[in-house]
């Protein structure tokens, strides 16, 4: 009499009920020494790494949803496979997926996944990245005390693991933490600590957006040389990296001090400068924000049809693009000028 035993990744062993239990352990051993099909798990790999390339481009279209889906089935087939490296980058993309989807529970879950995996092979780097990234979801649903803690945990494995680029980074979002809570003084020792390790890990476009953030914090407190200093460092360091998000950063960063200060020449010519880097893009927020301050200028110095212009252009946009809170202070405005017309004639 025969008994078939099914073990995982198709494995079937064939024991003869009856026989010695010295046989069947014998045929047991034997069985399990068999080489592993390494073209099954290379094909199934291929499929995986597929499908994490799949979730990829939906990721690009917008579809946060399908991403999710498709980097789930991933996740499924690597484990079966036991890759569980690939496991660990796929969680993290299924958690900032859920991020942008604004389910932080979700989006917390997949990281700690994530991290899990990460400790238990001793991978520091993901460990520290997936605590920032911990900390800023929490930070991003208003849970600031647990946030800190995220970000503490990660620039003690950092320190300890010697990572110039971890320290930057968790330095970094602390000083964020400092700032959004009005301490700004203590922001600015996180950032300016922060910047050093940054600029040693060779991080630029991570510079850049510390430096930015020294700028907010230094203008918030009316230090508008040292916010100026700061901001043009970090639009030096945002070209240098081909940071379009960074320079823009600093550019509005500039324009603003500039504005405190009435210095219109100056306002401009950083105006220009914010022109060139988005108008001619498909990104439709970009441009969109372009209008909006070009529209603040041109109301500032007095040219009223102009900035009528602007500030139509940026409310179509805002329209078009769903941002109804921006819709209505748009329309706000248009409707000033309006009444302007309306008491001149």
């Amino acid at each position: 009499m025969r008994s078939t035993v099914r073990f995982g990744c198709g494995v079937i062993l064939t024991v003869l009920i009856g026989a010695s239990s010295a046989y069947a352990q014998d045929t047991l051993d034997e069985q399990l020494r068999q080489p592993v099909n390494r073209e099954a798990v290379n094909r199934q790999r291929d499929v995986a790494d597929q499908l994490l390339r799949l979730g990829e481009r939906q990721v690009t279209q917008g579809d946060y949803v399908s991403a999710i889906r498709a980097w789930d089935q991933a996740v499924e087939l690597y484990y079966e496979i036991g890759d569980v490296a690939a496991m660990e980058r796929a969680y993290g993309s299924i958690g900032q997926a859920y991020a942008q989807l604004g389910d932080y529970t979700s989006a917390e879950t997949a990281v700690r996944r994530q991290l899990a995996i990460a400790r238990d092979n001793q991978n520091f780097t993901t460990q520290i990245f997936a605590w920032n990234t911990l900390g800023t979801f929490r930070f991003q649903r208003g849970a600031i005390t647990s946030a800190s803690q995220a970000y503490e945990e990660a620039l003690s494995i950092a320190s300890s693991s010697q990572s110039f680029e971890g320290i930057g980074l968790s330095l970094s979002n602390l000083g964020l933490l400092a700032y959004n809570r009005g301490d700004y003084d203590t922001a600015i020792d996180y950032y300016e600590l922060a910047g050093n390790y940054r600029i040693r890990a060779g991080n630029i476009a991570g510079r850049a957006n510390t430096s930015n953030n020294l700028g907010d914090a230094y203008f918030a407190q009316a230090r508008q040389g040292k916010a100026i200093g700061a901001y043009r460092l970090g639009l030096s360091y945002g070209r240098d990296a081909d940071d379009t998000r960074a320079q823009l950063h600093a550019l509005d960063g500039l324009i603003d001090v500039y504005s405190a200060r009435n210095d219109w020449t100056q306002v401009r010519y950083y105006l220009d400068s914010r022109i060139a880097l988005t108008l001619d893009t498909d990104n439709d927020w970009w441009r969109l924000n372009t209008f909006k301050r070009l529209g603040e200028f041109f109301e500032a110095t007095g040219e009223l049809a102009s900035a009528q212009v602007q500030y139509q252009q940026a409310y179509e946009l805002a329209r078009l693009l769903g941002y109804t809170n921006l819709e209505v202070e748009l329309f706000n405005r248009l409707l000033t000028f309006q009444s302007r017309e309306g008491d001149e004639n």
